[in-house]
């Protein structure tokens, strides 16, 4: 599935720490403890990953790189205080470290304090950064935290900057999505009609331009572009499931079912079809059915975006039925998963609250 800026962020990020681990002057044994815990970070092994960066920073070698290390560890456990310290540590001892590293450890530093609740902060950092360099994606960022604080006019600005420097019609959206969240839609429709100004329709580009069309409620200009799309690669799971929400959005539960259905066989897309067909009875207020389908698109072995829609759509579909218990321990084991999606920290407070 296409991932969101904040989704590329992380992953551009992560991928930056392993390209960088033979970077700079150390013995062999820390570069290989370095390298180590790298690996355990990519695997989701955070305590491990925590124990070897720790380690290395210690021996007084690789510094910087290990706090940053370290700090995106204890971010993706859910440990965002300690992110913090760690993140500050990475950028004091960031001697000899190029602009393009002490801007990625400030953003996630920024990031961090956001998760902590001092939006104030990261506000501070994001600021910091613009002042060094006019950046499409830092102003979005900084426009996001002042709409959550309901400084709207200031959120506006950031976001017209973002607008003028941006080349890619995915800021459009995820500015949409933010005031679509804050339920100000209609003052994000205006960047949507700026991202189709950026997707023209002689390009393969169909899930881009259905995705924009879906946003719009135009939904039955979505549906026939995705259709096309769908005749043109019969693999593209992105275009093949907002289809499916294209047509639930439309009523038309049939439809969407019968999208779904199609693409039970190909291992590639089962599990993303399990999910859909939850969708589809969900739309059907049968939530008992939903549990079965979401329960055996698990049992494929889903993974990445398919296996994060499923579990979440488990905790929701529980709090249907009413099973309050199961809901909250599927809603805390979510969390640890993804400690940095919002809708999941969201929904665990609610959760925990009750």
């Amino acid at each position: 599935m296409k991932k969101s800026f904040l989704q590329k962020l992380k992953t551009g990020l992560c991928l930056m720490l392993l390209a960088g681990a033979l970077a700079g002057c150390a013995s062999s044994d820390a570069r290989a403890q370095y390298d180590d815990a790298c690996e355990a970070l990519e695997a989701g092994e955070y305590e491990t990953a925590m124990e070897g960066f720790s380690a290395v920073a210690e021996s007084g070698t690789l510094t910087g790189r290990a706090y940053r290390g370290l700090g995106l560890a204890q971010l993706f456990a859910g440990e965002e205080a300690d992110a913090c310290i760690s993140f500050e540590r990475s950028l004091l001892y960031a001697d000899g470290e190029n602009d393009a590293f002490l801007r990625d450890v400030t953003l996630y530093l920024a990031h961090a304090r956001t998760l902590h609740g001092e939006t104030d902060k990261a506000i501070e950092l994001y600021t910091e950064l613009l002042n060094k360099e006019q950046d499409a994606g830092v102003f979005f960022l900084r426009g996001r935290l002042l709409l959550q604080e309901d400084r709207e006019d200031e959120a506006g600005a950031d976001f017209d900057r973002a607008a003028v420097l941006a080349d890619d019609y995915e800021l459009f959206v995820n500015i949409f999505q933010v005031y679509e969240d804050a339920g100000k839609s209609a003052d994000g429709a205006a960047y949507l009609e700026k991202a189709l100004e950026l997707l023209p329709a002689d390009e393969d580009n169909y899930y881009e331009r259905g995705l924009v069309q879906y946003y719009l409620q135009n939904y039955q200009e979505a549906k026939d572009i995705l259709i096309e799309g769908v005749r043109e690669n019969r693999e593209d799971v992105d275009s093949i499931f907002l289809l499916g929400r294209v047509y639930l959005a439309m009523d038309d539960v049939p439809d969407a079912r019968a999208v779904y259905t199609e693409h039970l066989e190909n291992e590639t897309l089962t599990a993303y079809a399990y999910n859909g067909l939850a969708l589809c009875d969900m739309a059907e207020e049968d939530y008992e059915a939903a549990l079965e389908n979401i329960e055996a698109g698990l049992d494929k072995d889903a993974d990445g975006d398919a296996k994060k829609g499923l579990l979440f759509n488990r905790i929701v579909v529980l709090e249907y039925l009413e099973k309050w218990d199961e809901a909250r321990e599927q809603a805390a084991e979510y969390a640890a998963l993804y400690p940095t999606d919002e809708q999941g920290l969201r929904e665990n407070a609610f959760l925990e609250s009750r």
